[in-house]
């Protein structure tokens, strides 16, 4: 394979895993809207047979709506992407590129961010004092305010009070300058600089915040894979299942939950941490597992590039900027509807959920084909 087309291919796994991930954020909010117990644990009323939405939140299975678990991943292949970036693209006038990638960064976060932040703003100001169901989303923002946290506030620091799922979006943002440095420092480095290295930068931006740890994992991850470190061979298959068994079983690390069984020990361990750190950096942990089974198995990276999947993952930002406003204001009315039909909670849930999935994918595919496109041309001229 020659240089410039080793640049140009497209990581196609990286987009079914993306799409996967912002599918189980709008799920993990979705159970807390309707079953909160799937978070909170035993604190809450279960509101399902044998305490199953009870369960989700401190058994392996409750990766499904560990929506903690699932940002940890988006947030590591973000930093996964750019690093891959900077090691392919940047050999030449890299202070030139960078630069246009940062800005360009914050660009294509801000814009689809931001018009989802103004419809939500909007709908709130409008239906919540009409509508019996709205009770509760009153605005608390003034729309100056409202446009402060989204284009400016909660880039620089966790922010939710535009809108809830928001509150990441800082170490994405930040995460595009860290990554761009550790991966330049790899390319300016003795190899057997490399550990110590990782290791430090690992340790002092883990002391800053747990979810930085994301970012110099998805580095790592695009240096080993670039470097040709792990290339596909039966035998790494074969050893791909035990970081991706362990990235999964430690990704359903309960959120908040009481953690039970061998999570139990892991939840001791947190308590001799600094600074108490302990859930985010299992969850940041388990996404670098995660990733590093996909890379050393070709097989799952071919099911993870399959249409679907990828087509999933080309609407992925328009389902996590769109999914809440969805949950709310379609949600609502129809929960409203169902239960006064006399429909057993459990069933109004599934229904529910069975018409929101597919409004949300369809709203989310106009979205990428509108905003997306019409951003990515006008970006592309710069």
């Amino acid at each position: 394979m020659t240089t410039a087309t080793q640049k140009s291919r497209r990581i196609t796994w990286v987009d079914g895993l993306k799409g996967i991930a912002c599918l189980l954020i709008f799920t993990h909010h979705f159970s807390l809207e309707y079953f909160n117990g799937a978070y909170f644990g035993e604190v809450m009323e279960s509101r399902l047979p044998f305490q199953l939405d009870i369960r989700l939140s401190y058994q392996p299975y409750g990766i499904l709506t560990n929506g903690n678990f699932w940002v940890c991943v988006f947030v590591t292949l973000a930093a996964f992407l750019t690093a891959v970036s900077v090691l392919r693209h940047c050999a030449g006038n890299w202070q030139e590129k960078l630069s246009g990638m940062i800005i360009k960064r914050y660009v294509r976060l801000a814009v689809p961010c931001g018009l989802a932040g103004i419809l939500y703003w909007l709908l709130r100001q409008f239906l919540a004092a009409r509508f019996e169901c709205y009770q509760g989303l009153e605005n608390i923002l003034s729309f100056g305010r409202m446009l402060w946290h989204t284009f400016v506030k909660m880039w620089i620091v966790p922010d939710q009070e535009a809108l809830g799922p928001y509150w990441m979006l800082y170490i994405i943002f930040w995460g595009t300058f860290i990554a761009i440095i550790l991966t330049l420092a790899t390319r300016y480095s003795r190899k057997w600089t490399l550990p110590l290295f990782f290791a430090l930068a690992a340790l002092l931006l883990w002391a800053k915040d747990e979810y930085y740890l994301c970012v110099v994992l998805g580095v790592l991850l695009a240096y080993l894979m670039e470097s040709n470190v792990l290339s596909d061979s039966r035998r790494i298959r074969w050893l791909a299942l035990i970081p991706l068994v362990a990235g999964l079983y430690l990704g359903g690390y309960p959120s908040y939950a009481q953690p039970v069984f061998f999570y139990r020990y892991l939840g001791k361990i947190c308590a001799h941490i600094y600074a108490g750190k302990g859930i985010a950096t299992y969850h940041a942990l388990a996404a670098g597992l995660l990733i590093l089974g996909i890379i050393m198995c070709a097989p799952v990276q071919r099911w993870l590039s399959a249409r679907p999947l990828q087509w999933l993952g080309s609407v992925s930002m328009g389902v996590f900027v769109l999914h809440v406003t969805v949950m709310q204001f379609l949600g609502r009315p129809l929960q409203k509807l169902f239960l006064g039909m006399g429909m057993s909670y459990a069933l109004m849930v599934l229904i529910v959920y069975l018409i929101l999935l597919p409004a949300l994918l369809l709203l989310a595919w106009g979205f990428h084909n509108t905003v997306e496109r019409l951003l990515g041309k006008l970006l592309s001229r710069f």
